[in-house]
């Protein structure tokens, strides 16, 4: 592809146009995603002569760009699909969407996902970003471990390219909600005297973990005008379907208000669901 530039001579005629090839950044681009696409295993040297810009913090972070994108930076509360690779400081690579036959997953930032470095890192970045993150291990797992995958005090490397920014299906009266999975069947507003079960991964922006239902694989239920959960729930849950999986984000209101819940939600904090429903049936 090319394109023409001029410019003015001090006779003020137009010199003849200038060919500028800019192929290029094109074939750099086609290039890098084809070579991160087809590693498979480790991820030592890949940036080794692509990356564009740099930018260091004081908490130890490093962000490495390999491409850039345009536009502005994400914030807190929004939905990014991500095409992403873990490694480890020698490159061995831990984890990634491919992992799972995915070509992305939805990212929402703020709410402790994944560890602080990702939420911290991600609202330095634009759609269309490629970029190494270096989180120091303080802000990955910092003691803990996952045994036999990520060690205790290590750092992370995460290989990222943001993919999209997603509009929300919901945006209103302190409640932010994205369906990832379309479900079937009859909703409980069709049927309010039906029950639904459903999972729940629960976070904050201080707390990782208020809430992991999966672990001891008991789902919650739900049945019309009971309280047994918080009101923006409620309001999702007359309208879901089996199947369907949800990212929401309640505001204090919507949640646990201005008392909070123990010591897991702190007073009028936000709180971020992660739910899939598992059924609605008769009781």
């Amino acid at each position: 592809m090319l394109s023409l530039a001029a410019c003015q001579t001090t006779t003020g005629k137009k010199n003849p146009p200038i060919k500028k090839d800019i192929q290029k950044p094109l074939q750099k681009k086609e290039q890098v995603e084809k070579e991160f696409q087809s590693t498979k295993d480790n991820l030592k040297s890949f940036e080794k002569g692509k990356v564009a810009d740099v930018k260091s913090f004081d908490n130890g972070l490093v962000i490495k760009w390999i491409l850039k994108g345009k536009g502005r930076k994400l914030k807190k509360g929004e939905m990014a699909l991500i095409d992403y690779r873990l490694a480890l400081p020698d490159g061995k690579i831990v984890d990634g969407n491919n992992r799972i036959n995915m070509p992305f997953i939805p990212f929402v930032i703020g709410y402790n996902m994944q560890t602080p470095g990702w939420d911290l890192a991600f609202q330095e970045l634009t759609p269309g970003d490629f970029v190494k993150i270096e989180i120091p291990a303080e802000l990955a797992l910092g003691s803990k471990e996952i045994k036999g995958v990520i060690p205790a005090n290590s750092s992370n490397w995460l290989y990222v390219k943001v993919m999209a920014l997603v509009t929300p299906s919901i945006h209103e009266d302190g409640i932010t909600s994205w369906k990832i999975k379309d479900g079937s069947g009859s909703s409980l507003a069709a049927d309010p005297t039906k029950e639904l079960s459903f999972h729940a991964m629960v976070s904050t922006e201080s707390k990782s973990s208020v809430m992991n239902t999966r672990l001891g694989n008991y789902p919650l239920k739900y049945t019309p005008g009971q309280k047994t959960i918080v009101p923006g729930l409620r309001k999702i849950m007359r309208q879901a379907k089996k199947g369907e999986r949800y990212y929401i984000i309640l505001d204090a209101p919507q949640a646990y208000g201005a008392r909070g819940y123990a010591d897991l939600v702190k007073p009028n904090e936000q709180v971020f669901y992660n739910i899939e429903i598992m059924d609605i049936r008769a009781m």
